[in-house]
């Protein structure tokens, strides 16, 4: 009886096109444009410069720290003359505009009171971006009033104008196989699959609640069936739906997403791992979807509680924004969402090449997670069929 009912629920799911593209197409999506989105926020340098207008007369001090601005990572530097700024800003579409007084150097030997450097951007321009530049000229002035203090001492200044170069930073990997680079496709992958994966609940709260209205459950006990092989029934398909998920979001971001201009997917930890981590999140995603089908009256209702709850477990979870930009106590927070167990699980194996031990803890969360919500489901079903 068992299999036929298995074979039931496969052919409900393969019916309901509609929430199959959900299931698949949504997250695929999400994958490409956000991978593309945060490409810059894991990069140390921008695919597009930022273009700056330095307002300044001519001279070698004013050459020269043009041409240092070039060489940045992330500044694209003209030197203009001086019109209005909206003209620069809006007509001429500089991110910033510099005014810098050509004897600068001179007027911060002397500590002149009244001498700044001003800075002009559009209202919505980045705060960072602000601060990048900040540094930048701050950088650049420092190194070229210094140079002209050791050539003045007559000290080889050559050690200054590579320092930068000498400053490194190294990874630091769990397992020391991995030397993996982090990437944005490492964190948009891992995140929109958790999301998907939680998103089981809207087929199986369309075939669920059919079946109620439609006395299908009923029917199936009348020939002595007990719940639990009916809601076994439901979790063994949707599982394997999941695991498909899987399959196509990690080939998504390792052949997609490099084609559109993004990096490529890179998996430093052990496949088996992966497999249980989604293996948990799945059960914990079917097991809430079958609670939620159950306390629902109508498949509208249970698309609308569930959706908005999973939106919100989502922005808690790190999923729509990296955990590393919250604040605190918003981090904090975050710890409670089933989809940060779910996503924390897979960074350390996609991204820190961890072990069994380092996600041991959150398997317990979501396996915790999944018997609490099926015998609550158990719990509803049973006392709706008595």
């Amino acid at each position: 009886m068992f299999k036929y009912i298995l074979k039931k629920e496969l052919l409900l799911i393969f019916r309901d096109i509609h929430a199959l593209m959900v299931l698949f197409i949504m997250p695929a999506l999400f994958i490409l444009i956000m991978s593309l989105a945060l490409k810059n926020t894991y990069s140390d340098t921008l695919e597009t410069k930022l273009k700056v207008a330095v307002i300044s007369s001519t001279n070698e001090d004013i050459k020269g720290f043009v041409d240092d601005l070039n060489k940045s990572n992330y500044f694209s530097a003209n030197l203009v003359k001086n019109e209005a700024l909206k003209i620069f800003i809006y007509k001429d579409n500089y991110d910033f505009v510099v005014s810098l007084d050509e004897n600068f150097k001179t007027k911060i030997n002397k500590n002149v009171k009244d001498f700044e450097i001003k800075t002009f951007s559009k209202s919505g321009i980045k705060k960072e971006y602000f601060y990048i530049l900040k540094n930048s000229i701050t950088e650049i002035i420092s190194k070229s009033i210094m140079k002209d203090f050791f050539i003045k001492s007559k000290i080889d200044a050559r050690t200054l104008s590579v320092l930068s170069e000498k400053i490194n930073n190294t990874y630091i990997y769990k397992n020391e196989k991995v030397k993996s680079k982090p990437s944005s496709v490492q964190q948009s992958v891992p995140a929109w699959l958790v999301f998907s994966m939680f998103f089981i609940l809207i087929p199986i709260s369309n075939t669920f609640i059919n079946e109620k209205n439609f006395g299908t459950i009923s029917r199936i006990r009348s020939i002595d069936v007990s719940l639990f092989p009916i809601l076994l029934g439901k979790i063994i398909p949707y599982f394997i739906v999941n695991q498909i998920q899987v399959v196509i979001m990690i080939l998504v971001g390792i052949f997609i997403v490099p084609l559109l201009g993004g990096d490529s997917l890179v998996i430093s930890g052990n496949y088996l791992l992966i497999f249980c981590m989604s293996s948990a999140i799945s059960i914990a995603a079917i097991c809430f979807a079958l609670f939620i089908a159950n306390i629902s009256k109508t498949t509208e209702e249970a698309t609308s509680i569930g959706g908005v709850t999973n939106i919100v477990l989502a922005a808690l979870g790190g999923i729509m924004v990296p955990k590393f930009v919250m604040p605190q106590f918003m981090q904090d927070i975050s710890s409670y969402s089933p989809m940060s167990w779910g996503l924390e699980g897979l960074l350390e194996i996609f991204v820190r090449g961890g072990s069994f031990s380092d996600i041991k803890i959150y398997l317990l969360y979501l396996c915790s997670f999944a018997i609490v919500f099926l015998l609550l489901a158990y719990m509803k079903l049973k006392k709706g069929n008595n």
